[in-house]
């Protein structure tokens, strides 16, 4: 076969096939020698320390041994690379290159590699494609080893847990079980955790997640740059912080402005620059001076020009970032802050400088300060009423500097000029790149952590907030105060529901106040109201006196009425919801604000529930913080808290059921729906009737859904022909146990000689404990289950009807008078009820009109909760600023 090619002047040219074929050759012979040089020079940019012992294998130079040999070099086994770990370096999720091939040999799970061929086309020798490289990147800062991790250890790592607990915990996660499941279902496989600890734990998990996900990321960046190597691969799958991967990212970024490592570089001090640090010889610097180059025209610039090389190639210097982190925890580092110098300052400007008066001359070990001062700082720095200084001790940048000498000890010892330019080099890079990344990372990690921490005690607040005893049997009157719009009332029934709302004026000088108590004494006698929840809004001082004094003069006789405060919090938000106008359609949205304050006294988790938890205003900064992250960890909070209260599925509200663990508005939506179309549910097992509900959901929800007799009672006309065909009733559904423990439970209550149609009565419930109490410390062998299995049981058993959770925590403090804060002295004693719990304290509502904050130093090492009553000393009063600090006396 032949072929023409034409010349420039059109002249036929004939070549012969073997020709062609002789020419082909010797372009693969010119290509082979060309890749040979490539590599050759890449191998004079990276200034390898150690060439000789190492071996090329293809494009790619490993260590020990050679793709596809079976010997191994002895001397350095441990710094060997296989081919299967460079298999491993290179299956990378989601990494995609362009225009190669695809081995899939020998590769396990079906992986793709994907592999180049030689120029030769031979399948004898294939290696791993070397991307073409825009900036030069020294391959020997990054690790030779593929450490990966998985979210075991980090869990591990980070939470300082067993090891087989943080594995069941994982395995419970990635099967989707709900934090309120785990904590009372499967206490055997956790080690008992408390669900706030497994929240924490949770937190961690979905921590490895986004590290993975950004690493992942990171690598298909820096593959699409074609800078990808087995060596990065590992670096960047073997981090475990974010901070630590956007700092390896950065060595890849492409900036439009190059830096100054980059334009010396162009200049020609490259090889110069690694010369330096491999102690080799260089050239004197004025022969390096080229007055063609405006970067170049004295020795003082080349000098320049070397140093911010080598400073670059520290900075990035993998071996070197993890010694600066390693420096740092062994480190006493400091924060310290200063008022601002900002002048002509408006008087709401100086006013909210009052708030921030101990931080003018401030500091502290970063290790011991506290969450609340991060938070404080962080907000007066970003309204510049201070200036925020990070102070790194000399002892950490005296060990950085010996260490960078000694890691390039070989280039340091060559000459004086050697070490001077690595010294110069050292301290250039503390300074432009090493601790400007210390300052940036203590700030991060410190405000991190001040972040987690103030959502921890948001979601604690909340969570006590939610569980504080509901007001039973009693009917309610709720006030939502005012002046220019009135004092909203609202009646509610024992049940919730509305009997009779009015509004009045008793701050209005035009209309007086003997028509407001008129109203007033009337729908407390018309009712029997006795109990009056008033809202701690806009006018709440001035109503309370006026309530107070008509308790004093006897206005209600004979009813004895008394009254408490409550938090109106996201009430303003629930009446002009969506949800409020669907309940009461024609009402105003003040009117259902009183409403919802009344029932907050009566059934709080059930009215709480309405609104989104971050509007219940029991944090601390909490405006300041993650939304993401706060919703998140709320949420979970109210699913907590609903679930273990427990939800009666045949009266339930859609706001309680859709909290329910493993429920979502769909779901609960449905069950809704199914419960008005056939009547109430008469079992569990009917739950998985209801459409959208699956074996798992069930798994999650059955447990936390009740079915009480008195609810479940099901009309003939109204029954449905089920699925489960035994829809009969069963008396262990009214309990807290689980529908896959009933057997044993059954077996149990057998052999305790009691009837399960009598769960809930006293006499059952004291049968059970002595039962229980002659049954020894292997009592769970009997029954062939574990102990927090049978313990969940017997808890199960032994609660009386109506009893839940709440009952532990402490009711609402109500009063028939009230003091001000002037009435107030040092020494005085006082009861009080806990309204909020920070980090720096704890504030207690005393009737004074205003909390007073008891400091955690004189909290005696108790802790509070919301709600809890206490008794407290007022040890200092702060007139001007119209607050007080109090000391914990005692917990009554």
């Amino acid at each position: 076969m032949k072929r023409v090619l034409r010349s420039k002047r059109n002249a036929p040219i004939i070549i012969s096939s073997d020709e062609e074929e002789n020419e082909k050759k010797e372009k693969k012979e010119i290509k082979k020698k060309v890749v040979k040089k490539k590599i050759q020079v890449e191998d004079d940019k990276m200034g390898t320390i150690d060439k000789g012992k190492r071996k090329r294998v293809g494009n790619v130079q490993v260590r020990g041994k050679r793709i596809g040999e079976e010997h191994i070099d002895k001397d350095n086994d441990e710094d060997v690379i296989t081919k299967e770990k460079v298999d491993e370096c290179t299956r990378a999720k989601g990494v995609k290159r362009k225009n190669e091939d695809i081995d899939e040999s020998n590769v396990p799970n079906g992986k793709k590699v994907r592999l180049k061929k030689d120029v030769n086309n031979s399948n004898e020798d294939v290696s791993l494609k070397r991307p073409k490289k825009e900036k030069e990147i020294d391959l020997e800062n990054f690790s030779t080893k593929c450490v990966e991790w998985t979210d075991v250890d980090y869990i591990c790592e980070v939470q300082n847990i067993d090891r087989q607990v943080a594995q069941n915990i994982v395995k419970l996660f990635k099967d989707d079980n709900t934090i309120p499941f785990i904590a009372r279902y499967r206490k055997n496989m956790t080690g008992g955790m408390e669900p706030d600890r497994l929240r924490s734990v949770k937190e961690s998990f979905d921590r490895v997640r986004i590290i993975k996900n950004r690493a992942v990321t990171i690598i298909k960046a820096v593959d699409k740059l074609g800078k990808w190597t087995p060596q990065i691969h590992s670096a960047i799958m073997s981090t475990k912080s974010m901070d630590d991967l956007e700092h390896i990212y950065s060595m890849f970024k492409v900036n439009q402005k190059r830096s100054l490592a980059e334009r010396a570089k162009s200049l020609g001090l490259g090889p110069v620059s690694n010369a330096v640090i491999e102690g080799k010889e260089i050239p004197p610097m004025s022969s390096l001076i080229d007055r063609k180059k405006k970067e170049l025209q004295s020795e003082q610039q080349v000098k320049e020009g070397i140093v911010h090389i080598i400073a670059d190639t520290i900075s990035k210097n993998k071996v070197t970032f993890d010694e600066v982190r390693t420096l740092e925890k062994a480190s006493i580092i400091e924060i310290q802050t200063l008022r601002s110098k900002l002048n002509d300052k408006s008087k709401n400007e100086k006013k909210d400088e009052e708030k921030y008066e101990i931080y003018f001359n401030f500091k502290s070990n970063t290790r011991i300060i506290k969450p609340h001062q991060i938070l404080a700082i962080n907000r007066a720095e970003s309204q510049k009423i201070l200036a925020v200084k990070i102070v790194i001790p000399d002892s950490l940048v005296d060990r950085f500097k010996n260490y960078c000498l000694n890691f390039f000890k070989i280039g340091a010892r060559a000459s004086s000029l050697h070490l001077t330019l690595l010294k110069d080099s050292i301290d250039y890079a503390y300074k432009k790149f090493i601790r400007p990344l210390i300052i940036r990372r203590v700030r991060s990690e410190l405000t991190e952590k001040a972040e987690e921490a103030s959502i921890k005690v948001f979601a604690i607040n909340v969570k006590q907030l939610l569980l504080i005893p509901p007001v039973r049997g009693k009917i309610v009157l709720g006030i939502d105060p005012g002046f220019s719009h009135g004092c909203k009332l609202a009646v509610v029934s024992e049940q919730g529901s509305v009997l009779e709302t009015a509004i009045i004026y008793p701050h209005k000088k035009t209309e007086g106040s003997e028509r407001s108590i008129k109203i007033l004494t009337d729908l407390v006698r018309k009712y029997n109201s006795t109990v009056i929840a008033l809202g701690n809004g806009t006018a709440c001082r001035e109503t309370e006196v006026f309530l107070s004094n008509l308790i004093k003069s006897n206005a209600f006789d004979p009813f004895d009425v008394s009254y408490t405060i409550v938090d109106e919090a996201g009430a303003s938000v629930y009446s002009c919801s969506s949800e409020a106008k669907l309940e009461f359609a024609n009402l105003d949205p003040n009117i259902i604000s009183a409403i919802s304050i009344a029932r907050r006294i009566q059934d709080p988790l059930a009215e709480l529930v309405k609104v989104e938890p971050k509007y219940l205003g029991v944090g601390m900064y909490q405006h300041d913080l993650p939304e993401k992250q706060l919703l998140q960890s709320l949420n979970e909070v109210v699913t907590e808290a609903v679930s273990f209260v427990g939800v009666d599925v045949n009266t339930a509200s859609l706001s309680l059921l859709k909290k329910v663990a493993g429920l979502n508005v769909s779901r609960a939506t449905n069950i809704i729906e199914w419960r008005n179309k056939h009547g109430p549910f008469s079992n569990r097992q009917q739950i998985l009737d209801v459409k959208g509900i699956g074996t798992k959901t069930f798994e999650q929800c059955a447990g936390f859904i009740r079915i009480l007799p008195e609810t479940a009672v099901v009309s003939g006309s109204k029954a449905k022909k089920s699925k489960n065909p035994d829809s009969s009733p069963n008396f262990l559904d009214q309990t807290w146990i689980h529908p896959e423990s009933y057997g044993i439970a059954d077996e149990f209550i057998k052999s305790s000689g009691c009837n399960v149609k009598e769960i809930g009565s006293l006499s059952f419930v004291e049968k059970i404990k002595s039962y229980v109490k002659d049954g020894g410390s292997s009592f769970h062998k009997k029954f062939q289950t574990d102990e927090a299995t049978l313990e969940v049981i017997i808890k199960g058993l032994t609660m009386k009807k109506d009893e839940d959770i709440r009952m532990k925590s402490h009711c609402p403090l109500f009063r028939a008078s009230l003091q001000n804060i002037d009435d107030l002295t040092n020494g005085t004693i006082l009861s009080g009820a806990v309204r909020n719990v920070t980090h720096f304290g704890v504030f207690v509502d005393v009737g004074v009109g205003r909390n007073g904050l008891m400091p955690t130093k004189w909290c005696k090492d108790q802790t509070l909760c919301i709600g809890q009553r206490v008794e407290v000393k007022v040890i200092n009063i702060e007139h001007r600023r119209n607050r007080f600090t109090l000391e914990l006396m005692k917990v009554l």
